[in-house]
């Protein structure tokens, strides 16, 4: 999602969620003291980063261990990237890296920013903060939104996967079939073996009763081709009612998004539907 102009890493910027370039780098926030909590704060949330003047919203998820991951779907600013934030676990403090990790296949795939950030937990649908960068700083803000109407349940039958971008230059597709594993709304998932000679098994665990799921997702090639990564993949994912892509045609649909780790500088995010 981040409009890049072309410099190097060291001046890129983390407020690529504000669709312009702030340059990043070490800061000297501290832990701001603060009373309260901790608060639940596992769910659905939807993360706003200000900069500059400018604006770019994400959508996410944090689940039990803290970790908040968020997606762009932005149509100007690019879609794909994956921004992490630092661990919240709804203490009323937290501080770390925020990381944002870029688009896998887009034009500036594989890279990486990080950022230092410090924020607070003010109540269970409050969450605020600040980070600075190398000449600029910014702010960020998330609440609790409900990306599903109607009721939450395990999804069974036919769902086609899709990748933001390509992995390893090769497009990531999977005709899949869910059932429902294990409690609540979890399910699981397998793909057939296809033409590039690639097979994939998931699970999509609940997080307790919340639209969070914890999200695994193994790649086994099986022949010449393969699979455009191989291993486990881990992440974050949550059902939704809308089509963030485009790519069913914004039709009525359950879908589910997986935001996972492909690599160690890598974030995919997949769209089932």
């Amino acid at each position: 999602m981040f409009r890049k102009f072309v410099f190097s890493l060291a001046i890129v910027s983390l407020a690529a969620w504000c669709a312009m370039t702030v340059a990043c780098g070490s800061s000297g926030n501290k832990t701001t003291s603060c009373t309260g909590g901790p608060y639940n704060v596992v769910g659905d949330w939807e993360i706003t980063v200000t900069s500059t003047g400018s604006q770019v919203t994400g959508y996410g998820a944090i689940d039990s261990t803290g970790l908040a991951l968020f997606f762009d779907n932005s149509p100007t600013t690019g879609t794909g990237d994956t921004l992490q934030m630092p661990t919240i676990t709804g203490a009323c403090s937290f501080s770390g890296n925020i990381v944002d990790y870029e688009e896998p296949g887009g034009p500036f795939t594989g890279q990486t920013v990080s950022d230092t950030a410090t924020g607070n937990v003010t109540s269970a649908t409050a969450i605020s903060g600040s980070f600075n960068g190398t000449g600029n700083s910014g702010t960020f803000t998330a609440s609790p939104f409900s990306p599903l109407t109607g009721s939450l349940a395990a999804v069974t039958g036919t769902k086609t996967g899709i990748a933001e971008g390509t992995l390893n230059n090769q497009s990531v597709l999977l005709p899949s079939t869910f059932t429902a594993s294990g409690t609540g709304a979890s399910m699981s998932f397998t793909t057939g073996d296809t033409n590039l000679n690639c097979t994939t098994s998931g699970t999509f665990t609940q997080v307790g009763t919340a639209n969070v799921f914890d999200v695994s997702i193994t790649f086994t090639s099986t022949g010449a081709g393969g699979c455009p990564v191989t291993g486990t993949l881990n992440g974050i994912g949550f059902e939704s009612s809308s089509d963030y892509f485009g790519l069913n045609g914004h039709g009525a649909d359950t879908y589910l998004y997986a935001d996972v780790q492909a690599s160690t500088n890598t974030y995919v995010v997949i769209e089932f539907f």
